[in-house]
């Protein structure tokens, strides 16, 4: 089934959304242009009695009403609703945990109609413009085609079997953003770009989703005498933390609270760092390591010298570490 035939037949469109009833305030921002918007905004909010979500997927893929792929072996990754910063790649804006841009990731089960036995595991990712407020509507676009005030957003599926990311249009309506999210969308999208694309309906809405803190590394770093502050996201796995520029830090397997030299030789007791950008061969400093809930912050300083010089002082934030 076509976009097309999707629109002719009152499955999806523009004045089905509720689009049409609302004008803009030339930022891309929309807002409220007779009461209907908002009343079929605020009814998908007032559907949920408490904290929860609710997704809805019509046209070529339909919402089953319940969600049981949380744990299908069949699929890695996330699989339970999220509000985090958004993570960047591609298209994709990239957040920080104090000032955003934040995405949300609401998940249901699904079929498509090449495969309507098949319940797979189907999500919708909406990211919110940099400087987004509670109380606002924002226009819908497609990651590739989002202005700079409009939410990017698609429909994924069956472990990104299938995306419907093209001709995206629609709107969000932010009720609550802060530690926590509140939210309702209506959109549409399509599986690609020309008119013989298969088109899907999305509404839903989303309260009190508490915000997810990403694995941050802020410090200032001085190379061969030029100085430059850097927030990143700290990525890695096990004891392994990759905090920007090429920097490796390697901490000792089960590292508890408490302070460990940094160098470059491997030891049971200290960090090893490592540099993939930077011709360096001695290397000292310090990684002072302290609990933070389940997860650990740290402060650290390091001095690299070789072909090239560093210095480094700063903050590690909400990382996790292997208990072995």
């Amino acid at each position: 089934m076509t976009l097309g035939n999707l629109v002719s037949r009152g499955l999806v469109g523009l004045a089905a959304l509720g689009v049409l009833t609302a004008c803009s305030d030339g930022n891309g921002t929309a807002v409220a242009g007779g009461g209907g918007k908002d009343d079929e905004m605020q009814a998908r909010l007032d559907e949920l009695a408490g904290s929860g979500s609710r997704l809805t997927l019509s046209g070529a893929v339909t919402s089953t009403g319940e969600y049981t792929t949380a744990e299908d072996p069949r699929y890695g990754g996330v699989s339970n609703d999220i509000f985090r910063p958004a993570q960047g790649g591609g298209a994709s804006r990239r957040g920080s945990n104090a000032d955003g841009p934040y995405a949300l990731s609401i998940y249901t089960d699904a079929t498509h109609e090449d495969e309507p036995d098949n319940v797979v595991r189907a999500w919708v990712s909406l990211v919110l413009p940099e400087g987004a407020e509670a109380g606002n509507h924002y226009q819908v676009a497609s990651f590739s085609d989002a202005d700079d005030d409009q939410v990017q957003a698609h429909v994924q599926g069956d472990g990104m079997a299938w995306s419907f990311s093209h001709q995206v249009s629609g709107s969000v309506y932010l009720e609550a953003l802060g530690e926590q999210v509140s939210a309702a969308w209506q959109f549409e999208a399509a599986d690609g770009r020309g008119e013989a694309a298969r088109g899907i309906q999305s509404e839903g809405a989303v309260k009190d989703l508490p915000l997810t803190r990403q694995a941050e590394a802020e410090y200032d770093m001085t190379v061969n005498g030029e100085s430059e502050p850097t927030l990143s996201r700290i990525t890695g796995r096990s004891n392994m933390l990759i905090i920007g520029n090429g920097i490796y830090l390697y901490l000792p397997s089960g590292a508890t609270e408490g302070s460990y030299p940094i160098q470059s030789d491997r030891d049971d007791a200290a960090v090893r760092a490592q540099f993939t950008q930077h011709e360096v061969d001695e290397i000292t400093g310090e990684l002072t390591l302290s609990a933070n809930g389940e997860r650990y912050d740290a402060e650290f300083s390091i001095d690299a010298r070789g072909e090239d010089e560093l210095e480094l002082a700063g903050l590690l934030r909400w990382f996790t570490l292997d208990d072995e």
